[in-house]
């Protein structure tokens, strides 16, 4: 069996094991760290499906990519980010939600959603910081944030220099390190007790 295979369903499974988790997590937070990790499961498995053989899935899985990477990125920021506001989304969590929902919608209707590599850096950045923040109040859920930030962060920049370091391919340490960040996003979002 191809190793792409087998990390590639590594992945999947770690996503869905994250959707499982976010349901946890408080409304409307959970819907955000669902959403991010359902984009990079689905991703995931036609990832799979392309790397075993199966024909017609490579363009689906290259704009699946993008997607999850822009869009998927962006509403694990937003989970981050109503979990470090929590009281304030939760009294007002209807003009939140709406803002949010409109936010990823416009994003998706009114441009290219393919986010260049910097902008999805500097996204990484802001759950880090909000991680850091948060060390103050909540130290599990900052520590599985960090966790989960600077794997995300080492599988856009790092995976090359590790590659070359280890013998291992680059993919598949992608993979690893896509797989250990998102686990660390679904089980801060499922630590996140905002009351």
């Amino acid at each position: 069996m191809n190793s792409l295979v087998v990390f590639e369903a590594i992945l999947a499974a770690s996503c869905l094991i994250s959707v499982n988790l976010t349901r946890q997590a408080f409304f409307p937070a959970s819907l955000f760290w669902a959403f991010g990790a359902a984009s990079f499961a689905i991703m995931a498995i036609f990832g799979t499906l392309k790397f075993a053989g199966i024909g017609g899935f490579e363009a689906y899985h290259a704009s699946l990519r993008s997607f999850s990477n822009s869009i998927g990125l962006v509403a694990f920021a937003f989970g981050a980010l109503f979990g470090l506001f929590a009281n304030t989304v939760s009294r007002f969590y209807w003009p939140v939600l709406l803002i949010g929902i409109l936010g990823l919608s416009g994003t998706l209707l009114f441009g290219d959603w393919k986010m260049p590599l910097e902008y999805q850096e500097i996204i990484v950045g802001v759950m880090f910081l909000i991680g850091i923040v948060r060390l103050i109040s909540s130290g599990m859920v900052a520590l599985y944030l960090i966790i989960g930030a600077i794997c995300m962060m080492a599988s856009k920049v790092l995976v090359q220099f590790l590659a070359v370091k280890t013998g291992f391919d680059a993919m598949n340490i992608h993979n690893i390190l896509l797989a250990l960040s998102i686990l660390s996003f679904g089980v801060a979002a499922s630590r996140d007790d905002w009351e």
